[in-house]
């Protein structure tokens, strides 16, 4: 146990001491990724498809916050999708803007979720988004989780009826889709329940006072979000989406068990109660210490 603990705390020295460089890699790779997912998963705007290009976007985003890359993602996907159809491209940018609006009004911090969420989304695994949120952040967040979701769904409506939307015989319409698979579409609602109720369950339970609270969280959170989607994908017979989803649901365990070894390091083992009073009032208090390792002295000796 102790060469984990020695080991964690080498790596965050490591990364604290180097920390604006690795948040440049970080931004790179975020973006990096997103446009591959762009690419992949639409890919119609040849010109902005170019591997060489989405290498030098990404590249220059490193230079920008997160906020900035997925403002990046945003245009770059709003390009892809002009090719496809102005209507898609209209609807997704009225989305964006829309929830760009919501975050602000519930000051929501991180509103770089509504693009992440659709990023994880293409791995089968948007609910890494809702646990990391539910574990770092406030509950303002939720609306940015949602939010991202909904973009989500739509994204991968869009995708799923490409080849629709570009048929010009084909009376299929974005707003039609928008509405029959979205809007009246029962998997859609199971989505942003099990979205929602992972957000707050998690939130929630991370703040109890019961031992290992983020690991309890984290395992609550994934039971009850793979219950409401599996009920959602029995409902409307879309059985061959379980395995997917199963694999997202191991993604999203081991994402959680790895922020409570970086992020969380308290020791339930030596769980001390202290007990004190001023003149108004008597404190119970339940302290918890961190893991700490005292670090050897190194003797040196001449000789």
């Amino acid at each position: 146990m102790n060469a984990f603990i020695r080991l964690r705390d080498d790596i965050r020295k490591f990364i604290l001491s180097r920390e604006m460089l690795f948040i440049k890699i970080w931004s790179a790779i975020v973006a990096f990724v997103g446009l591959i997912c762009i690419k992949v998963n639409f890919g119609y705007n040849k010109t902005v498809s170019q591997t060489w290009l989405l290498i030098v976007i990404a590249l220059l985003c490193a230079f920008f916050p997160i906020q900035g890359v997925s403002v990046v993602l945003t245009i770059v996907l709003l390009l892809d999708l002009l090719e496809l159809s102005t209507e898609a491209a209209v609807v997704a940018l009225a989305l964006i803007v829309a929830s760009y609006l919501v975050c602000a009004y519930f000051r929501s911090k991180n509103t770089y979720n509504t693009v992440v969420v659709p990023i994880c989304y293409s791995f089968h695994s948007p609910f890494v988004i809702a646990l990391g949120a539910g574990l770092l952040s406030s509950i303002n967040e939720l609306c940015s989780v949602i939010c991202g979701s909904v973009t989500a769904y739509y994204l991968h409506i869009v995708k799923d009826n490409a080849a629709a939307i570009i048929d010009e015989t084909s009376d299929v319409s974005v707003i039609s889709l928008l509405n029959e698979q979205m809007l009246k579409g029962r998997m859609f609602y199971f989505f942003l329940a099990a979205m929602t109720s992972m957000f707050l369950i998690v939130y929630m339970l991370r703040q109890s006072k019961i031992n290992m609270s983020w690991i309890v969280a984290n395992l609550a959170g994934v039971a009850v979000e793979f219950i409401i989607m599996l009920t959602g994908y029995l409902l409307t017979s879309q059985k061959t989406e379980v395995p997917g989803l199963m694999l997202g649901n191991l993604i999203v365990i081991i994402v959680g068990v790895l922020l409570n070894y970086f992020i969380l390091d308290l020791d339930y083992s030596r769980i001390e109660k202290v007990q004190f009073e001023d003149d108004d009032y008597y404190y119970y208090v339940t302290a918890v210490p961190k893991i700490r390792i005292a670090e050897e002295e190194k003797e040196i000796k001449k000789i």
